[in-house]
């Protein structure tokens, strides 16, 4: 941590958030949206993060998804639900805190930031069966597929994973036999969807992230790399970054999120 003060900023934000997964970006749009200036720091030449690399499922307890499909669920049957798994190592305020809040940020993010998601059907939580507060579906969702072209300049330089077959949904995949069937999987569909560039799974899950920083015109600044954190004496004020060798110094009115 840097304890000396630069001599001068480079930059200058309310709230800098470094990387551009869907934490970072999520910070950045709320910060937004409440009236404070925001910065996107990625240190690679793409953003999407972790994020775009992963099959992008959610797991949000008493989802308005699923309330809308008919299906019975609440915060704190997932409360319940995750203290099971967690076997007393758990801490408590911080499953309840996301047991309570992350329904309600999922429906934030549907309404001001255009997200859209469905819960994957004939999808169970994975200890559905041995505890009363397992349900067979409704919990996981997955996002639309996403139009990538509606990310115009960015579309290329917003991540898609090598790792996952971010051209199907998880209902293509079920209905080709699943993960471990991929020969009778319809590769017509993910030729389709890839030629198209419609994105699924995290991919998906990334861009509409991505388009919703975009449409609020929130900075985003690649191949920045974040060193330091940058003190006071009494709170984190900025950021050390190195872009092209050369030291990047942000400052961070209200704070920096990691």
């Amino acid at each position: 941590m840097l304890e000396n003060l630069p001599v001068k900023w480079d930059m200058e934000a309310d709230v800098v958030a470094l990387g551009s997964g869907i934490g970072g970006l999520s910070a950045a749009i709320t910060a937004h949206d409440h009236g404070a200036k925001a910065i996107i720091l990625e240190r690679a030449d793409q953003v999407g993060g972790v994020t775009a690399l992963s099959l992008g499922e959610v797991w949000i307890a008493g989802n308005h998804l699923a309330e809308a499909g008919g299906i019975e669920d609440s915060s704190d049957s997932g409360y319940r639900y995750l203290k099971r798994l967690g076997m007393d190592y758990g801490d408590d305020v911080q499953m309840l805190n996301f047991a309570v809040h992350a329904r309600v940020a999922l429906k934030y993010f549907a309404d001001k930031a255009g997200l859209k998601m469905h819960y994957i059907k004939d999808c169970p939580d994975y200890y559905y069966g041995t505890t009363n507060d397992g349900i067979k579906e409704g919990r996981l969702l997955e996002v639309d597929p996403f139009p990538g072209s509606s990310l115009g300049d960015w579309q290329a330089k917003t991540r898609v994973s090598p790792h996952v077959p971010w051209g199907m949904t998880h209902h293509d995949i079920f209905a080709g036999g699943g993960f471990a069937n991929m020969k009778t999987w319809d590769f017509g569909i993910m030729g389709d969807r890839l030629t198209k560039d419609e994105r699924c799974l995290g991919s998906g899950l990334a861009a509409y992230f991505v388009k919703a920083a975009l449409d609020r015109k929130i900075p985003i600044e690649t191949n920045m790399n974040a060193e330091e954190l940058i003190a006071d004496g009494e709170r984190i004020v900025g950021v050390r970054a190195t872009k092209d060798g050369k030291n990047i110094f942000v400052k961070a009115n209200k704070g920096v999120v990691i």
